[in-house]
């Protein structure tokens, strides 16, 4: 009796490591880039001051964009989410990565299009300084937003197409005392026995 073609179990897909941790390592790099970016100065202003000095005010990431900061640390925790996570919650998880990148993005868009100055310079500076010349930008910070929001899009994106071929991390971190697959290899069993907790020894004393 011959086997029909069409009952013949198709191709189970492939899982790489190596595209999973490449997502994970870009998503860490965004969170990198968006919290420098909330650090770094992006308006600067020089002032003189009542007592005849100069001072220079400065607005960083944080103060323009709070948002920098949450973002970087949601990204942080959807690495965690990223791999104890499969199937249709992994590409869920991509899917808030990529909504996360395209607000970032659209906010890139608004910063350069709308004007950079959504906050003045001279809270911190003494009472009756006088601006001296016109303010500076410094691109360091919106450069680093900008190159976090594509990352994220691009590791969303990943996430979202290619879930089915990362394998799922958390069955690797299951609970003390979990039963283990039994092995014909004498090493690999005395290691799960420790593993679990158990004195490989008592069977054999029985």
């Amino acid at each position: 009796m011959t086997t029909e073609p069409e009952s013949e179990p198709g191709p189970r897909p492939v899982r790489s490591k190596g595209l999973l941790w490449m997502v994970v390592l870009v998503v860490l790099i965004a969170a990198g880039a968006l919290w420098g970016a909330s650090a770094l100065i992006w308006v600067g202003q020089r002032f003189r001051t009542p007592f005849g000095t100069e001072v220079t005010a400065g607005v960083t990431g944080a103060d323009l964009r709070p948002e920098l900061v949450p973002v970087a640390l949601a990204a942080l925790a959807a690495v965690a989410a990223v791999l104890a996570t499969g199937g249709l919650l992994r590409r869920v998880v991509g899917a808030l990565v990529v909504i996360a990148g395209g607000l970032l993005a659209w906010r890139v868009y608004q910063q350069f299009n709308f004007g950079w100055f959504a906050y003045g310079t001279a809270g911190s500076v003494p009472p009756g300084s006088t601006p001296i010349g016109q303010m500076s930008t410094q691109p360091g910070g919106p450069l680093l937003m900008t190159a976090g929001a594509v990352l994220l899009l691009v590791a969303g994106l990943l996430v979202v197409f290619r879930a089915g071929r990362m394998p799922a991390m958390g069955a690797k971190y299951s609970a003390p005392g979990t039963a283990k697959p039994k092995s014909h290899d004498p090493d690999r069993q005395l290691w799960n026995e420790l593993d679990a907790g158990r004195d490989p020894t008592e069977d054999q004393d029985r």
